[in-house]
């Protein structure tokens, strides 16, 4: 229902006197505001890839993920998320706030529909051939593979009913691809799980050594554990 369809019920209920139900319409459309506020505000921020670009930097992927997990914080304890990532992610040459946007709408993704039990989130990356490929992967409902090109576009919601806009997959292949890079999702059905992959063009700081891993830097974030600015292991 929209904003107008609410604030209808309102009328009536306060012409009724129904005191109770003017307060639940109230919050309704308070609700119904601040999601379209955040579509607004996804369009904005839509729009502007590709205009609004900041300098490339070179990047510890790994600290990255950590502020990216650190603001899911509340919903990985929520759901109590197992995050698993890599020790050894590489430095990269990227759009620092840019590629944090990613990893926080893929991770949020991730949490979102990782499965009801003993949930898991992994973050790492792969070489193929002379690509590498970074990814996050949960163990949830999985995609059928016709929709694994579609869950980009714009609007387009695995869970019609769920939170969030439909922008946040189109926001991730919007600046994946401002890079240069490219990205995509990959799943083998249904209740499988899915990962969720993106590249990035090698840059001057990527010379293909890897970084020494640091143990400190993986994790396993069982649900009675508090999560950390990085959790370890769509």
């Amino acid at each position: 229902m929209t904003i107008r369809g609410f604030a209808g019920l309102a009328g009536g209920d306060l012409a009724a006197g129904r005191s109770d139900a003017v307060r639940k319409d109230l919050g309704r459309i308070v609700a119904a505001a601040d999601k379209m506020h955040r579509l607004l505000d996804d369009l904005l921020e839509l729009s502007r890839i590709g205009r609004v670009v900041h300098p490339p930097e070179d990047v510890p992927l790994a600290a990255l993920v950590r502020e990216a997990l650190e603001l899911l914080k509340g919903g990985i304890e929520a759901r109590g998320v197992a995050v698993e990532v890599a020790p050894d992610l590489p430095l990269v040459k990227a759009d620092r706030r840019r590629l944090l946007e990613v990893l926080q709408n893929l991770l949020e993704n991730a949490v979102k529909f990782s499965a009801a039990e003993r949930p898991k989130i992994e973050v790492g990356w792969r070489q193929d051939g002379l690509e590498r490929v970074y990814f996050v992967r949960d163990n949830g409902r999985g995609i059928e593979p016709r929709f694994l090109e579609r869950v980009f576009g714009l609007f387009e919601k695995l869970d019609p009913g769920g939170e969030g806009t439909g922008v946040g997959l189109a926001l991730v292949r919007r600046i994946v691809e401002a890079h240069g890079g490219r990205v995509w999702a990959e799943s083998e059905g249904l209740g499988r799980g899915a990962t969720f992959c993106f590249t990035l063009p090698r840059g001057s700081s990527d010379s293909g050594v890897r970084p020494p891993s640091d143990p400190a830097l993986r994790r396993d974030l069982e649900p009675s554990s508090r999560p950390s600015a990085v959790g370890s292991q769509p």
